[in-house]
């Protein structure tokens, strides 16, 4: 009788053992996880980059470029690259391609998310200093830019942009 009990006394603390140290946060629910509002798609190049190009960025503009004065922060909200002269096709997100951490992207409306380059080495915000070579657009009219919309906690897939050295988009007003 007295190995009986303490065969069922060892049982005992085994079993509470492994089922506290499974339960380290008792019967809570796992944190559902949340990810950061962002956006990832391609910009695709076309013809022959200019020799003269020392900066190409993936720019997001909260309202379309009205006048030289639009291509300041807060308009300015959001900058992916740098991307390598000569590339043929650069695949990105917002997350791991963000040129920098001055730059944060939230929910919301972005009106004119467009490909730039400079004949600057350090990014600029005189406009004249820009070049629009791309537009996220619809149905591929440059001249129509497509509203970017962020999600709370999505991400927005497939925005694309073409950039044809050849057949530049309309250039804003401060250009």
């Amino acid at each position: 009788m007295m190995q009986m009990k303490r065969l069922f006394l060892i049982l005992l603390l085994l079993t509470l053992t492994i089922l506290t140290s499974r339960c380290d946060k008792g019967i809570e629910p796992n944190p559902i996880h949340v990810s950061k509002p962002g956006f990832e798609g391609t910009v695709t190049f076309t013809g022959n980059w200019p020799d003269s190009v020392k900066l190409t960025l993936l720019v997001v503009f909260k309202n379309r470029l009205v006048t030289d004065q639009d291509f300041f922060p807060p308009n300015l909200s959001f900058a992916i690259g740098p991307i390598p002269n000569g590339t043929a096709d650069y695949p990105y997100n917002s997350d791991d391609n963000s040129y920098s951490t001055l730059f944060t992207l939230a929910p919301g409306q972005y009106n004119y998310v467009v490909a730039a380059q400079s004949t600057k080495e350090e990014i600029s915000l005189d406009r004249k200093d820009w070049f629009i070579v791309g537009v996220y657009c619809v149905n591929g009219d440059q001249s129509q830019p497509k509203t970017l919309i962020i999600k709370d906690g999505k991400r927005t897939q497939n925005v694309n942009i073409n950039v044809d050295f050849n057949n530049p988009p309309p250039q804003p007003p401060g250009g």
